[in-house]
């Protein structure tokens, strides 16, 4: 008989995380910034074809071999991380996705493992690694299963994700199940309907305004412009998630978030990259600014060697002139690395 973790059990676990990150993300600052979270793409391909991604090429290959991505898990463990997000394109579609887990976990002793998934393969892989991670964020954008599945170009995929659903809260309760909603001009008039679904099922949903520019080291480019909602009714679809928050709707996004958009985005200083460090499914470290210039390659070089070169410290001092993205996750990071007394204020950053 599998033993179900009592809800006690899960709070006190999730707040000795919280605990944990907050002191790690106040060493990191103190230390004038030391990434702590290992944000690793794990591949490229999805079985989506969402035409507001910015990541997805089925026809790239060159991925990181399970034994090179072990040692790499290894070096980053040494050199301080302890928190790793895997995400793709849709990590699900690696075969050793299981094994990448159970490594990071009880190998290279990271204390939290998290995935971004579109949540197709879930009901058939969970049982693989269900015991083993601590969060799941599930693209949704639609409330309507049609519209859902016509956003991704998956048939079957809301299904999918209802049956996800189900699954984790009755057999993987210890599980932080999350909803990322992606707002666009598709589907920006289903933001209340979407809050509904949230509440109706119990799952906190991040909404979050879809990216469109991209660096390169030739210049700036927007890439999905025409997608976008307007910022008048982003404004205005804000202004309403802020209210159903403060009502006690299942809404993850801190008040800060909300407030960024409401009126007009608002620019920020950006200190994340101080926080996360990227690094894509061939080993390259992402350079956000410079996209077609890689800090480094992972299989040439050790993790702590990459964090010490010139190029990656003269990287996290770059970032804070950028406020191009659009992520509740960088623009809250931003805000709580300098004001400590957000993370502890009403309306602040929650992890489910």
């Amino acid at each position: 008989m599998k033993y179900k973790t009592s809800e006690k059990e899960i709070i006190k676990q999730k707040n000795k995380l919280f605990s944990k990150l907050v002191l790690a993300a106040k060493q990191a600052k103190d230390s004038g910034g030391k990434p702590f979270v290992f944000h690793f793409l794990t591949t490229l391909r999805c079985n989506c074809d969402c035409e507001s991604c910015l990541w997805k090429d089925n026809s790239a290959k060159n991925e990181l071999s399970l034994e090179e991505i072990k040692r790499i898990y290894l070096e980053a463990r040494e050199a301080g991380f302890f928190i790793t997000i895997l995400w793709g394109g849709e990590p699900t579609l690696r075969r050793d996705i299981t094994d990448i887990m159970k490594f990071a976990k009880y190998e290279a002793d990271f204390a939290f493992i998290g995935m971004v998934t579109n949540g197709y393969l879930i009901p058939k892989r969970i049982s693989e690694f269900g015991n083993d991670l601590d969060l799941i964020l599930m693209s949704l954008d639609s409330p309507l299963q049609e519209e859902h599945d016509q956003i991704r170009v998956l048939p079957g995929l809301y299904e999918k994700i209802m049956d996800s659903v189900e699954i984790i809260k009755n057999e993987y309760p210890h599980i932080s199940l999350q909803f990322s909603f992606s707002i666009s001009k598709y589907n920006i008039n289903r933001v209340d309907e979407m809050i509904a679904l949230g509440d109706k099922l119990e799952v906190p949903i991040a909404f979050n305004v879809i990216n469109t520019v991209r660096h390169y080291s030739t210049g700036d480019v927007d890439e999905k412009g025409q997608l976008s909602a307007t910022d008048q009714e982003i404004s205005d679809a804000f202004s309403r998630i802020l209210e159903s928050k403060r009502n006690g709707s299942h809404i993850l996004n801190s008040e800060m978030y909300l407030k960024h958009f409401i009126g007009g985005k608002k620019p920020y200083r950006c200190h994340a990259r101080k926080v996360f460090m990227y690094v894509n499914s061939n080993g390259d470290i992402e350079d956000c600014l410079r996209l077609d210039k890689p800090i480094a390659n992972l299989r040439g070089i050790s993790v702590k060697e990459a964090m010490n070169l010139p190029r990656f410290q003269q990287f996290l001092k770059d970032t804070e002139n950028c406020d191009s993205c659009n992520s509740p996750t960088m623009i809250d990071t931003s805000y709580v690395w300098e004001d400590w007394s957000l993370i502890m204020k009403s309306g602040g950053i929650t992890f489910g």
